[in-house]
């Protein structure tokens, strides 16, 4: 189930005043929180391309008597504040435009694979085109996006919304400005004006919406294959390794319910071994970044530090979980030695690509920066395959979350605008550019690059895709590395500082950092 129920929060908390002004911010964007696009649309309503002088009508509402900050909630004008370059609206002049529609066509050197992801592509460019046009027609109205940048959209939420006001109808958010905004009753909640039956309450195959534990619906999100396996982090194994001693594939225990961590540990401890008799252990059950080690530990015992407003580290599954990270370096000793000298997050994270490693978290991304699979460089000569974290002693196989997913991406419609259901449905629409049917939107040729980068075999391309969606589908909101407390996990993997002294001396730095989160 996509429904994210994720925090318990009723908040009364005060949001930090500043200026700003939805079509006038000339701040530049954080390159930390604002995602990279290639998009080449500027929003603007004045064509300056010399070459297209003169055209004709290309069959877009002709825009140029468009205020380029209109009134907000009005009947006809909707606008989307946005911190990075957005395509496909009725600002757009031309297909030419969308870096979506550059990108798709063919070239001489591209293969039959190539080909037929450009055509879907195509496809869904032009789909997605059309559908402008269907909006502006069904509801009488222009929408655009405002590039107000990172800061920008920050200062209108704070600013704009608190003065009964706001810049615009929708907001793109993160977490940073959605929770409180929330919490502080600064976003509309959805159902409050939309049906009850509506697909974001019940299949939730277009949109979907974070639940905050208060009853409420105010932060929302489209629902795409592509970012239900984004950002996670399955178990990756070698295949090779563990059919050569004689272990049971993961996948087939995970299926029975009986891949848990005293299974792990039992592998990892058959798989530790000194293959060329030289004395020296050379091949390990495990190794990992400890950022991905630990908080998938903790996601897969059923713990989390900080999802609600009281801070969740002293609890007894986030206690266990610091406990089996411990005893897998200290006590079982399955672990390639760590990396304390030099760049843990990149050595640790690409050790496995030597073949010795048995266990080791993997992404999508990791395997495509180290070119595993790739066309013109295939490096690994044994199969890399994703399962699921096992269960811990507090955790469920059913219930456990597999992505803490923080959202970057998802919208708010402010209070205080007028009409919000259609306000909403401009942005569905938007979104359903295919009419409901996301067979084309989540077709394997249009996620080639996810299966792609993953395996060079198409079961495994398969089984490694449907990993990752099912880790997607199972997502917590946790800010336990999001509220500026510098954890020492190394203390930990070195056993100089155990389980339980790491609670006492962070504990209150969470609940502080929490504290300062939400304004309290």
């Amino acid at each position: 189930m996509r429904l994210k129920k994720v925090m318990a929060v009723v908040l009364a908390a005060a949001l930090t005043f500043s200026m700003a002004a939805c079509g006038g911010k000339d701040t530049t964007a954080d390159p930390t929180k604002a995602p990279s696009s290639t998009n080449t649309n500027t929003n603007t309503n004045t064509n300056t391309n010399s070459e297209d002088a003169g055209k004709t009508d290309t069959g877009k509402t002709d825009n140029s008597s468009v205020p380029s900050t209109p009134a907000t909630g009005t009947n006809k004008e909707i606008t989307i504040g946005s911190w990075w370059v957005q395509y496909y609206d009725s600002m757009s002049e031309s297909m030419d435009e969308s870096s979506d529609w550059v990108n798709a066509q063919e070239k001489p050197e591209d293969d039959e694979a190539a080909k037929e992801q450009k055509a879907i592509n195509r496809q869904i460019a032009q789909l997605k085109w059309d559908n402008v046009s269907k909006i502006e027609q069904e509801y009488g109205v222009e929408f655009w996006w405002e590039n107000l940048t990172y800061a920008g959209v920050q200062d209108s939420i704070n600013t704009s919304i608190l003065a009964g006001s706001p810049d615009c109808d929708i907001y793109l958010v993160d977490a940073g400005m959605a929770v409180p905004a929330q919490v502080n009753g600064l976003a509309m909640d959805l159902k409050t004006f939309l049906p009850a039956d509506h697909d974001i309450f019940t299949e939730q195959k277009i949109a979907s919406y974070y639940d905050l534990g208060d009853g409420k619906a105010c932060i929302f999100y489209n629902v795409a294959a592509e970012g239900l396996v984004a950002n996670t982090y399955p178990l990756g194994f070698n295949l090779q390794m563990l059919q050569d001693n004689n272990l049971e594939d993961p996948r087939a225990l995970w299926e029975r319910g009986e891949w848990t961590w005293d299974k792990f540990i039992e592998y990892c401890q058959v798989l530790t071994q000194d293959t060329d008799g030289d004395g020296q252990i050379d091949q390990y059950g495990y190794c990992g970044y400890q950022n991905e080690t630990f908080e998938q530990l903790m996601m897969s015992n059923g713990g989390n530090i900080a999802k609600g407003t009281t801070e969740g580290l002293s609890s007894a599954p986030v206690g266990e979980a610091l406990q089996m990270m411990s005893d897998m370096y200290n006590v079982y000793n399955v672990c390639y030695p760590y990396d304390f000298e030099g760049d843990a997050s990149s050595s640790m994270r690409n050790q496995y690509t030597e073949g010795n490693i048995g266990f080791f978290p993997i992404a999508c991304w990791i395997n495509n920066a180290n070119g595993d699979y790739s066309a013109d460089s295939e490096n690994l000569t044994w199969d890399v395959v994703y399962v699921r974290w096992p269960v811990g002693p507090s955790g469920n196989k059913d219930t456990n979350a597999g992505k803490n997913d923080i959202p970057s991406g998802a919208f708010i419609i402010p209070a205080g605008v007028q009409e919000p259901e259609k306000v909403f449905n401009v942005m569905y629409d938007f979104w359903d550019w295919n009419d409901g049917d996301t067979s084309l939107r989540d077709n394997k040729a249009a996620l080639n690059w996810w299966y792609n980068e993953t395996s060079n075999k198409e079961e495994l391309q398969v089984s490694n895709f449907d990993c990752m969606a099912d880790c997607g589908a199972h997502a917590t909101f946790d800010l336990w590395n999001s509220i500026n407390v510098p954890y020492d996990m190394l203390s930990l993997i070195k056993g100089e500082m155990t389980p339980a002294q790491f609670q006492e001396t962070y504990k209150q730095q969470v609940q502080d950092g929490l504290d300062s989160y939400f304004g309290n």
